[in-house]
């Protein structure tokens, strides 16, 4: 455990030596919450009927929290890139040699950069928004509670997600072309943007059967109210069903791979 937190710490310093990009990053957040704000003050004046009986707090609090949940849950960057680029520069037998189960390496690594965005890039502009825009706060504590856990589920379960869709990087040394489709998948499914209620009902037995769903939808339901309590132990017990599940098969993934693996480069 010792040295989870020693990498952790390490991912964590390497991420926030460069303050000037995550201000950058920061401007570009706020810039996007904007355009999310009014694109869904238009939408909702035109049709509100269309929202499912959501009203329009919480409609603008669901989307401007996936815009910032977006920035810590991250497809862009995160295990899959670093993974690739330690394989095409022939550099993974590093990462291989350290005394520390491989996939705890990797999520110590991404469990630091998470905390260094959660930060730098959830907490300033969480803070603005709450004073620019009339976001719901949830008064239940327990509704509280369920958003806490459910955004920490979400996290391991798109760990396991990206660290198996780094492990193709293995084969392909490359992850460029898969890389758009992964992120469009993600975002599609798990209701970062559009949440999954306002989807067509031929749709939803398949974005359920997906696990991006507990990534961005369960969180933000949750906090929303969108859940009632029921349903939100359901979401939770779905949501510890998939990282369970995700680790036993990222597990057997990995072990295939560790055991037939061969490096290029040095």
């Amino acid at each position: 455990m010792s040295l989870f937190w020693i990498f952790s710490r390490q991912s964590f310093y390497q991420q926030s030596a460069y303050r000037l990009n995550f201000w950058l990053e920061i401007a570009g957040v706020m810039l996007q919450i904007y355009v999310v704000y009014k694109l869904w003050n238009v939408l909702f004046e035109q049709t509100p009927q269309s929202f499912g009986g959501v009203s329009l707090p919480q409609m603008i609090t669901y989307a401007v929290l996936g815009m910032l949940i977006g920035s810590i849950l991250n497809t862009g960057e995160g295990v899959h890139t670093y993974i690739q680029q330690q394989v095409r520069m022939g550099q993974i037998t590093t990462d291989l040699m350290k005394p520390v189960d491989f996939i705890v390496h990797m999520m110590a690594r991404d469990f630091g950069s998470m905390i260094t965005r959660l930060v730098f890039l959830l907490v300033p502009p969480l803070a603005i928004s709450y004073l620019l825009f009339d976001m719901v706060i949830p008064t239940s504590p327990l509704r509280i509670f369920g958003f806490v856990v459910a955004l920490a589920q979400a996290w391991v379960i798109l760990f396991f997600c990206n660290f198996m869709f780094g492990l193709i990087s293995f084969k392909t040394l490359d992850l460029m072309g898969f890389s758009f489709t992964y992120f469009a998948l993600v975002r599609f499914a798990s209701g970062q943007i559009v949440p999954l209620w306002m989807y067509p009902d031929v749709l939803q037995p398949v974005l359920n059967f997906l696990p991006f769903k507990s990534v961005f939808y369960t969180p933000l339901a949750i906090y929303n109210g969108v859940l009632t309590s029921s349903s939100m132990w359901t979401a939770l017990l779905t949501q510890t069903a998939w990282m369970i599940g995700l680790f036993v098969v990222a597990r057997l993934i990995w072990g295939r791979i560790h055991n037939s693996l061969i490096v290029q480069g040095g």
